[in-house]
This record gives structure tokens, C-alpha cells and sequence, in this order.
């Protein structure tokens, strides 16, 4: 009897228990660069100005800032989604949505009416909202960002065609 002999089983187990670790790290990453791309959208959103003229102003600083922590989220998301595909995990499930093209655009027209809505009169009143909206619009982005990728592709499937 060999009492040295490594069984399939372990190594599954020790391997899956390493991909937790590093997908558990990645889950850190993301949090905290979708937290500071918050903190940076709002920062955005507060010095976006229109002034007398028409003329758009705001932190160009302040959307440098969204855009690095958003790629710092993207990076550690699809690190995320192909080290869970691997093995058919839950996370890749849960998260891929959140690296949906269409979720993104969804998020940047809707920062971008808010930024203009912000300063208007009539919004005056609600423009404490536009944080938080900004976050309902990635919530709401989550559930339609796929269905639109779909859709895309669809679309693009027949022009291509033609």
C-alpha cells in the first residue's frame, strides 16, 4: 500500500479552494473600485455646471477618476467571470452581467442626463437624487444590459447579412 499517492479528488478540492481565494481578493477589487467610481460619478455630478450661455462645465478630474476605478472594477470582474467559468461557478453567473457593454452606455446616458438635468430649475429640488439614481440605473442596467447585448447581436447578425 502506497500511503504517498495523491488522490484526483484532493487536487480538485485544494484547486478549488485556491480559486475561492483568489476570486474572494477580486471581489474586494471590484467592490472597491465600484464604490470609488460612485464617489467619483457624485463628485462629477456636483461640479457639473451650465452656465448663462449654454456652455457644459464640469470636473474633467473628477470623470479621470470614474473611468480608472470603473476599469479597475472591469479588470478585477472579468478576472472574476473567467477564473468561475473555469469550473462553471457561481460567480461568472452573478457577476457577468455587471461587464455587459450595454449596462455601461446605460449607466453613461443616464449620468449624462442627470448632469445636465442637475442645474435645470425644475430639478433643482431632486438634484440630491442624482447619486442615488445614478446607482438605480446600474440596478435596473444589471437586468436589461444582457437582453440589449442579445439584442445587438441579433441586429448586427442581420446587417450583416444584408
Amino acid at each position: 500500500m502506497n500511503n504517498n499517492r495523491i488522490n484526483p479528488e484532493e487536487i480538485y478540492l485544494n484547486k478549488n479552494t485556491e480559486a475561492e481565494g483568489i476570486l474572494k481578493n477580486r471581489l474586494i477589487g471590484m467592490t472597491l473600485g465600484l464604490f470609488l467610481a460612485h464617489v467619483y460619478v457624485a463628485l462629477a455630478l456636483y461640479y457639473t455646471s451650465i452656465d448663462d450661455k449654454g456652455y457644459f462645465h464640469t470636473s474633467w478630474l473628477a470623470l479621470f477618476g470614474t473611468f480608472v476605478s470603473s476599469m479597475i472594477f472591469c479588470y478585477h470582474i472579468g478576472i472574476s467571470k473567467v477564473i468561475s467559468e473555469k469550473d462553471n461557478g457561481i460567480y461568472g453567473r452573478y457577476f457577468s452581467p455587471l461587464i455587459s457593454p450595454s449596462l455601461w452606455g446605460f449607466v453613461l446616458v443616464v449620468i449624462a442626463v442627470l448632469s445636465v438635468f442637475q442645474w435645470q430649475p425644475w430639478f433643482m429640488p431632486y438634484s440630491a437624487w442624482a447619486w442615488p439614481l445614478t446607482f438605480v440605473s446600474i440596478v435596473i442596467g444589471y437586468f436589461i444590459g444582457p437582453v440589449f447585448d442579445r439584442i445587438f447581436m441579433v441586429i448586427g447578425r442581420f446587417f450583416r447579412r444584408v
